[in-house]
């Protein structure tokens, strides 16, 4: 349940800005199609060496979305329909794209690689027919694909640090692993981790992120057939100077939870509320609830999560669930994601049993509807 203090937080966050007179629901979820930990024999070796992948959630549990995992989800949501016959739905923001290890280790670390995601599944045979999986689900309104990036790495500090003399980089390399700073407890050469994507440092890197995240928009295009019109990034962590690319690639609906890069290598936390428009024409919204039962299975993430939509529901804010991707894998850990799924049902059951108006729907409906009343 929620703490005084975080009830204050959460009435405080909802009661400003735009509102809508019904009961939306919306589950999104970070990180589908990044490589992290490849698999439990890759797991098992870095603990060997003394990597303590076992101590941070994302390290232990997280791994590309097998054809098991994405059946199991779809499962699940496909049990529980809305007052309009709608599944509940998952909003996946995807990356496009993973670090191309072969080319970058045959070009002696000296130059960046990367490969599709289309080209990652259809390495490993658990993973091959993810795609058609993943077709199969967007048709039945289960998994609708958004923007994340084009990979889950900063490229320029991925690169320095396989290129620096810490030994549990180069382990962690050689496996096919992206692993965090915690596991690793090494400084890399720069205090920020590599894996927020979209961070920067000073002008140039402006533009070298804009390069990137339009290849990586367009890519999107490709693989899903349709552009992605709203945008989260990874760890939150942006600037304005991407807003009028995202604009001119199709994105509509931008994350109103920022943290901005400032000189000194300092960060600045900017919240905009439900509905405010930038001066591209884009709406920001926020999420409300969470649900990251990988963190920790014996916390009672459905009584928070549950009392976090009573809260939203009732400032006539749609329920927008954070879900990271590690809480449906089960490829490391099968018991990770039996769980998870568990304390979904039991979520969704709950939902509809407290609120039967309530409507399933992902990101890119909610876009279309905040642009109807903000804009039009």
């Amino acid at each position: 349940m929620l703490t005084f203090k975080q009830k204050i937080a959460k009435n405080y966050i909802n009661a400003l800005g735009w509102k809508t007179k019904q009961n939306f629901l919306i589950i999104e979820s970070d990180d589908w199609g990044a490589v992290r930990m490849p698999s439990s024999e890759v797991y098992n070796t870095l603990i060997k060496n003394n990597i303590a992948v076992d101590k941070f959630s994302f390290d232990k549990n997280d791994s590309l979305e097998s054809e098991d995992d994405l059946i199991a989800l779809f499962e699940t949501l496909n049990k529980f329909k809305d007052i309009e016959g709608n599944p509940a739905v998952l909003t996946a923001y995807h990356v496009v794209a993973n670090p191309d290890f072969e080319k970058i280790e045959e070009n002696n670390k000296a130059e960046y690689h990367y490969e599709t995601i289309l080209e990652t599944y259809a390495r490993n045979k658990h993973t091959e027919n993810v795609p058609k999986l993943i077709e199969q689900g967007m048709k039945d309104g289960l998994y609708i694909p958004q923007y994340h990036g084009r990979e889950h790495i900063h490229v320029k500090r991925y690169m320095e640090a396989i290129n620096s003399d810490s030994e549990k980089e180069q382990i962690a390399f050689k496996n096919r692993a992206i692993i965090s700073t915690r596991s690793t407890n090494c400084l890399r050469p720069y205090k920020a981790d590599y894996f927020k994507g979209f961070d920067y440092k000073d002008n140039k890197e402006h533009k070298d992120l804009e390069a990137i995240h339009r290849d990586g928009l367009k890519i999107f295009k490709e693989i899903f057939g349709m552009p992605s019109v709203t945008f989260m990034a990874q760890g939150s962590v942006w600037g304005n100077h991407i807003l009028p690319m995202l604009k001119q690639e199709g994105v509509q609906l931008v994350s109103g939870q920022q943290t901005i890069p400032i000189p000194g290598g300092k960060y600045k936390t900017v919240n905009k509320n439900w509905g405010t428009k930038n001066k591209y024409n884009q709406i920001h919204w926020r999420r409300n609830c969470m649900f990251e039962s990988a963190r920790d299975q014996n916390f009672d993430w459905v009584g928070k999560c549950l009392a976090e939509i009573e809260i939203a529901f009732r400032w006539g804010k749609p329920a927008v669930i954070s879900s990271h991707r590690e809480n449906f894998i089960g490829s490391i850990f099968e018991e990770n994601r039996e769980r998870s799924l568990e304390k979904l049902e039991i979520l969704l059951e709950s939902v509809l049993k407290k609120w039967p108006d309530v409507r399933f729907i992902s990101s890119a409906q909610l876009a279309e509807i905040m642009i109807k009343d903000v804009i039009n």
